[in-house]
C-alpha cells in the first residue's frame, strides 16, 4: 500500500494563516515590519525611513493638520495605511483642532501623505505574497551583470 500525504489538519491551517496574517497586519501598523519579521531587516529599515519620512514630512508641510477625517475624509483613506504613524497624527491634529490653518503648502503635503499611504499598501501587497510564499520566493536570483559579465570573460573562473 502506498503512502499517501497526510491531509491537511485544521491546526496546521490555522497554523499557516497565522503565518500569514502577523506579517500582514504588523506591515500595516508598522511600516516596514512585516518585512522585519520575514527576516529582510535591510528592507524594512529602508521601508520604514521611506514611509514614515514621506509622511512626518508631508504632515509637517500641512502643519500638522492634515491628517483629519473631519477636514479630509478621503483623505483618510490612504492615510490610515500607514497604520500607527497616521493614528498617532490623527491624536495629534485631534489635538490641535483649534488651529486647523494648513500652510500654503498644505496641499503638497496631503499629496505626500497620501503616496506614503499607497507605498504602505504596496509593502502590505508583497508581505502578504511573500509570506504565502509568492513567486518572489519560488525564484531563484539572477547572478548580477556585472558577475557574469566577468565569468563570461574569464571563462567562469571568477
Amino acid at each position: 500500500m502506498k503512502n499517501q500525504p497526510d491531509k491537511p489538519t485544521a491546526e496546521a491551517a490555522a497554523s499557516r494563516r497565522d503565518d500569514i496574517v502577523f506579517p500582514t497586519l504588523l506591515a500595516w501598523f508598522v511600516p516596514g515590519a512585516g518585512h522585519w519579521v520575514l527576516g529582510m531587516r535591510r528592507k524594512a529599515v529602508a521601508y520604514f525611513v521611506i514611509v514614515v519620512s514621506l509622511f512626518l514630512i508631508g504632515a509637517a508641510l500641512g502643519n500638522f493638520t492634515i491628517v483629519s477625517f473631519k477636514h479630509h475624509p478621503y483623505s483618510f483613506l490612504l492615510h490610515a495605511c500607514t497604520g500607527a504613524v497616521s493614528i498617532v497624527m490623527t491624536l495629534i491634529t485631534n489635538a490641535m483642532e483649534n488651529m486647523h490653518n494648513p500652510t500654503r503648502w498644505g496641499d503638497i503635503g496631503i499629496t505626500m501623505t497620501w503616496i506614503a499611504g499607497a507605498l504602505n499598501v504596496l509593502l502590505i501587497a508583497d508581505v502578504l505574497d511573500r509570506a504565502n510564499g509568492g513567486p518572489f520566493e519560488s525564484e531563484k536570483p539572477k547572478p548580477s551583470l556585472t558577475r557574469r559579465f566577468l565569468r563570461r570573460i574569464t571563462g567562469g573562473r571568477s
